[in-house]
C-alpha cells in the first residue's frame, strides 16, 4: 500500500490497470467487484465501475481471461473471471517489461 497522502496518478491508474488485473487473477478466479478491492489493497483508489467493467471486457475479449455466470445464494449473480493460459503468458511478457521499464526509469 502507498503511504498515506500518495496517489498514483491517473495516468498511471489507467496505464496500470490491465497488468494489474492480470495479476491480481493470478491468484484465482474472482469476481469484478472483489478484484477492485484487492486492488485498493494494493494502493489504488477506489476504481469506478465505469472504469472497471470495461477493462474486464477488453481483456476477456483479447482473450486473457474468461468468464462464467455464477447464481448467487440468496443474492445477485455474479460473472466470475478466471486468468487464460493465454492471459498467464501476456502476464509473464508484461512483467518482463516492466522490470525492464523499472530498470531503465531507476538507473543511477
Amino acid at each position: 500500500m502507498l503511504a498515506v497522502g500518495k496517489e498514483f496518478p491517473g495516468t498511471w491508474q489507467r496505464a496500470f490497470l490491465p497488468l494489474s488485473l492480470l495479476d491480481a487473477l493470478e491468484g484465482g478466479p474472482n469476481h469484478g467487484y472483489a478484484l477492485g478491492q484487492m486492488l485498493e489493497t494494493r494502493g489504488f483508489p477506489p476504481i469506478k465501475g465505469a472504469t472497471l467493467y470495461p477493462a474486464l471486457v477488453k481483456l476477456e475479449s483479447a482473450g486473457f481471461m474468461e468468464s462464467t455466470w455464477v447464481d448467487g445464494e440468496g443474492a445477485p449473480g455474479r460473472k466470475v473471471y478466471t486468468l487464460t493460459g493465454t492471459g498467464r503468458g501476456h502476464l509473464a511478457s508484461q512483467r518482463e517489461l516492466w522490470a525492464f521499464f523499472q530498470e531503465a526509469v531507476l538507473r543511477e
